[in-house]
């Protein structure tokens, strides 16, 4: 691909009704195709940037900083990590802070956007 880093941000990777998915389905998907993606471009690094919701999706498969460290876990690469948009961490009602502590005490701290943080606390 001729990068270093590809940042994925999955605006339709959810859901629209609590009861809709299978999430243990979903999430094994998600797991098997971020393992995909990390094998087949093991030079790269493989960045993902959760949102917890957003007007395309009510809810997104990977919603928080928790849920991003727990694919991280299960992904299980080197070259898979998180990039953490503070605007998105404030709207899972975050402290962006201690999200940046923890994913970078998990050497997963692979990008940070300050570009778009308006919006509300929790919203």
């Amino acid at each position: 691909l001729g990068c270093a880093e590809v940042v994925v941000w999955s605006a339709y990777d959810g859901y629209d009704y609590a009861l809709q998915a299978n999430h243990t389905a979903q999430w094994s998907r998600v797991v098997a195709c971020f393992r995909q993606v990390c094998d087949a471009c093991p030079g790269i690094k493989v960045s993902l940037e959760f949102k917890p919701t957003d007007e395309n999706t009510r809810w997104f498969a990977v919603p928080s900083t928790g849920a991003a460290l727990l694919l991280c876990r299960d992904v299980n690469r080197t070259n898979f990590g998180l990039t953490l948009d503070l605007g998105h961490c404030l709207a899972a009602g975050e402290n962006p802070a201690q999200s940046v502590a923890l994913v970078g005490a998990a050497g997963k701290l692979f990008g940070l956007q300050l570009n778009d943080g308006y919006t509300r606390l929790g919203a």
